[in-house]
């Protein structure tokens, strides 16, 4: 059946109605930073403003990693043995958060979500350049899903890229304070694009066997 840009975009949108509870792991870091960074600017003055916004941030990611990290050893280990899942989890989980450690620098923490995406939308646009579909399957293992790997993976360069993109104008456009506030709600934003967006590429999938 052939559809019209307009026919896409209302689809898409017809996607965020009814959208099922959230998991905790989507907004407890983002409270963590909402209540830590003011605690933080109380507690070490006005002048050290980036130490207070570095410090709430870095416990905020530290508590996302940590609610996340099982779920990405276990996505390594559809593609790597268990020793090197472990070790290159612990790598890419914990050296933002060495980084963030050693610096004040609010730059630093925004940019780092930004690397966030760099990478993960580049390992998707690795794989559509060789025609893989792993890392899709490592996040989508299910076998009524396999048949939709190749338009996710080119799904996924699109929805990292496009975060990318917003991410970065947002550091532009806002102050470091207001991006915590951007920040503190992306995975719920996150979350709720990427669904609407799966579910889009299924109905088009569906639509074009049809």
């Amino acid at each position: 059946m052939q559809r019209t840009p307009f026919d896409l975009v209302r689809l898409f949108l017809s996607l965020f109605q009814d959208l099922p509870p959230l998991s905790r792991a989507l907004y407890l870091p983002g409270a963590v930073l909402l209540i830590g960074y003011p605690v933080l600017s109380v507690a070490l003055g006005p002048e050290q403003h980036g130490q207070a916004f570095a410090t709430a941030f870095l416990l905020a990611l530290a508590v996302r990693v940590g609610m996340g990290f099982e779920g990405m050893v276990r996505r390594m280990l559809t593609r790597y043995s268990v020793t090197q899942a472990v070790v290159f989890a612990t790598l890419f989980a914990g050296l933002p958060l060495l980084i963030l450690a050693m610096v004040d620098d609010p730059l630093w923490c925004q940019r780092m979500q930004s690397a966030f995406y760099v990478v993960i939308g580049g390992v998707f646009l690795q794989d559509v350049m060789n025609k893989r579909i792993s890392t899709a399957a490592s996040f989508w293992p299910d076998a009524e899903m396999a048949e939709h790997l190749p338009n996710l993976t080119r799904m996924m360069v699109v929805y990292n890229f496009g975060f990318l993109l917003l991410n970065e104008t947002m550091i532009r456009a806002v102050e470091p304070s207001h991006w915590l506030l951007y920040w503190a709600v992306l995975p719920i934003i996150g979350h709720t694009v990427l669904r609407a967006m799966v579910l889009t590429v299924i109905n088009l999938d569906a639509g074009h066997e049809a």
